[in-house]
Order: C-alpha cells, then structure tokens, then sequence
C-alpha cells in the first residue's frame, strides 16, 4: 500500500479498485507533482556517498546552514554530529555504510525537519530492525514530525497503533478491516485478533 501511494509501484488493473485524490481519480501515483508533496521513510533510509549535511539536504539542497543545524536537533543528530571527525561535512558512505540503523532513520527525520513544504508523510516500517531501547528513543523524535502532516504509517509495532487516528488491518495484501483505534478494539476483529496474538491487549 505504502508503495502504490507512492508511486512506486501501479496497480495491476483498473478492475481490482481505484486511486482517488481530493475525489479525482488517477491511473497511478508516479506524477512528479504527487511525488513533490510528500516524504518517504522507509526501513532502511538511503544515504550516498556524500557530506552528512548534502545527506540531510536531499529534499532541500539549498537549505541554510542554520536549517540545516536546527534539523540535526530536531532529528536528535547532536551529539553524534559532534563525535565525528569534520562535524556535518563528515562524508558517509554510499547505502548507509559506517551509519548505524538508529542514525540512518534519525537522518532521513532530519530531512523531514528541513523540509516543511512536503506535507504528507510515509513510513514503511521504520523501526522494524532497530532493538527496543533505540526504537523508544527514535519514537520520541518521531512523533513531533506527525504534527501538521498527513501521515500513513506501515507498521507491525503495536506500539505505534495508539499514535494513529484511523487504521487499517491487511491480511494477505487485501484490507479486511478499517476504522479508528477505538472502533475496530469494539468489534473483536482482525484487529484485536493480532493484538492478543502479539500480546498487546493491554497497550
């Protein structure tokens, strides 16, 4: 789901359903204009071989230093930042290389920080690999990116769930439930089958 809203992949076929944006439907999600509004987290952020702050810059290359260092604090990038040998102009390898997950996901929010015209918002699991304590962590940095932002949030975590104002539950690449939190818990469901199946009844 997370893929065909980005444009990354297109339906099969027209008969199986259809994309509607603001009520206009459209054959596919790959137009620029779409893929203009929005920013992808996914489980593992790209990096290339380049600065940290020309990493940071993706979306904005030509975002102020200032920004720039406003967006490491946001993204909690300070005191890493801090430890490398030439600060932001601390060149990184290509696919993440010397980056440990934690820092890599931290870096793709520290773009999200820079670039406040993209108000839509899509994580594909962005904590799957990282261990419990740096999940927590990460999530605190997270959560403040969510405001004034359309977010659509791929996830396994139940944790996550109780951040989310409508949800919907997919079974076998095919939705077999929707609605809020609340409303789907009332329905003893899929979605509070998977509850009890990942212990989390009492989250």
């Amino acid at each position: 789901l997370i893929n065909l809203l980005g444009g990354f992949l297109t339906a099969a076929s027209t008969d199986t359903g259809k994309i509607a944006v603001n009520g206009v439907t459209v054959p596919h999600l790959s137009q620029k204009s779409w893929q203009q509004q929005f920013l992808y987290i996914p489980q593992a952020p790209y990096l290339y071989h380049a600065s940290l702050a020309d990493n940071i810059k993706f979306y904005t290359p030509d975002a102020s230093d200032d920004a720039v260092e406003r967006a490491v604090a946001q993204a909690g990038l300070t005191q890493w930042v801090a430890t490398l040998p030439d600060g932001l102009q601390t060149e990184i390898g290509e696919g993440a290389r010397g980056v440990s997950g934690g820092q890599a996901q931290r870096i793709a929010l520290a773009r999200a920080f820079l670039d406040q015209s993209r108000r839509i918002l899509l994580f594909d699991e962005p904590t799957a690999h990282l261990d419990i304590e740096t999940e927590v962590n990460l999530k605190e940095t997270i959560k403040p990116v969510f405001a004034n932002h359309l977010v659509f949030f791929a996830t396994h975590r139940l944790h996550w769930l109780n951040e989310m104002d409508y949800l919907l539950v997919i079974e076998h690449g095919k939705i077999v439930e929707q609605g809020t939190p609340t409303t789907l818990a009332a329905q003893n469901g899929a979605y509070t089958a998977l509850r009890r199946e990942m212990g989390g009844d009492a989250l």
